[in-house]
């Protein structure tokens, strides 16, 4: 079993040190003029497929770690919808019932903390429990009081969260620290692949014409985070959908840019296309029972549909599928056994109904 677990932290590690020279990831939040809130985000990875997950309220869930971090257990509170690529359960991003959003992003500099008393998920559970259980962008930063991201996790991530009430912030974890900004401290709502003071900086010296060098890295993220910044500032009266799209358009980077994703938290729509599908496809939560049953649903993202996804059920071989097509796609993951990728498909048999 320690083989296995050990075998999974490689492919998370892996598909991250992946993105860290393959992905340019960009998010935002756009509050329209009618005060309406939408959250764009771009997925830059060199594999496209993926799924949209129907996550279920009244679900109990036992946190996947390993010793010496304490099996966090926890009940969902909320129904979310998520875009999952290595396994449900271990989602890239979602919005919840709430109105809540979490989306993340790679970053070099990230440090998670050090083991301590509190209870430590792995970097994308931690995602999936936030959606399952809270509502708004302070009870997610309140979380650091119990909750930490595991040391265990190799993906070195940072995140862009917001709120139905507006609340927005970026969540780092910078030499074992969380680090949050918001409110004044959060001048612009973006985040890209740099810590979101360096991109601030980088934002203010080009601003005042200063003609300091960068590297090339620096210079790719946040040349995206201040493009968006400014495109954020010109918006005028359009629709908000359209013109977060084209912010999407404007930061996208040829050839890796696999999904292009639009959160309406006003009124809990998601608007999506692909690289394979460029359809825009919407979907309402609304109209979801997330009531919680042995029948869970997922749609392939990337299925050829003109205005919606096509769900269906969900079954531990169509998660094993969508792993082992990413494996196949991207090779530096392909040395990943077998047996570690059918351990992580199967998780989501330990997910049981208690309400």
């Amino acid at each position: 079993m320690k083989t296995i677990v050990k075998n999974l932290l490689l492919l998370m590690m892996l598909s991250f040190l992946g993105t860290a020279s393959a992905v340019a990831c960009t998010t935002f939040v756009l509050k329209a003029d009618d005060g309406t809130l939408l959250f764009g985000r771009n997925f830059d990875f060199p594999a496209g497929m993926g799924h949209i997950e129907i996550n279920l309220r009244g679900a109990q869930k036992t946190a996947f770690v390993q010793p010496p971090e304490k099996p966090m257990q926890w009940v969902s509170k909320y129904g979310s919808v998520t875009f999952n690529q290595i396994g449900r359960e271990f989602p890239y991003g979602g919005i919840n019932e709430a109105g809540l959003v979490i989306e993340q992003m790679w970053l070099e500099q990230t440090q998670y903390p050090a083991p301590d008393e509190r209870f430590g998920v792995t970097e994308l559970q931690w995602i999936q429990y936030q959606l399952d259980n809270v509502a708004t962008v302070q009870q997610v930063i309140h979380s650091d009081s119990f909750l930490r991201v595991s040391f265990t996790s190799t993906a070195t991530l940072h995140f862009l969260v917001a709120d139905k009430q507006g609340n927005i912030a970026t969540i780092e974890y910078l030499d074992g620290t969380m680090v949050v900004h918001q409110g004044e401290a959060l001048p612009f709502p973006v985040l890209a692949n740099c810590p979101y003071e360096v991109s601030l900086d980088y934002q203010k010296n080009k601003d005042q014409g200063s003609e300091k060098e960068y590297s090339p890295m620096i210079e790719n993220s946040s040349g995206r985070f201040t493009k968006t910044a400014k495109m954020l500032q010109e918006y005028q009266n359009q629709n908000p959908v359209v013109y977060s799209f084209s912010i999407l358009d404007s930061v996208a980077q040829a050839g890796s840019t696999q999904w292009s994703i639009v959160y309406d938290l006003t009124h809990n729509e998601i608007h999506l296309r692909t690289a394979h599908n460029r359809n825009i496809r919407n979907l309402t939560l609304a109209n979801i029972d997330f009531t919680c049953s042995d029948t869970w649903l997922f749609a392939d993202i990337n299925s050829n549909t003109q205005n919606h996804p096509v769900f269906k059920t969900f079954s531990v071989s169509e998660n094993l599928k969508l792993l082992q097509q990413v494996v196949a796609k991207v090779e530096f993951l392909q040395s990943i056994p077998e047996e570690a990728q059918r351990a992580m498909a199967g998780y989501p048999e330990s997910v049981v109904c208690v309400q």
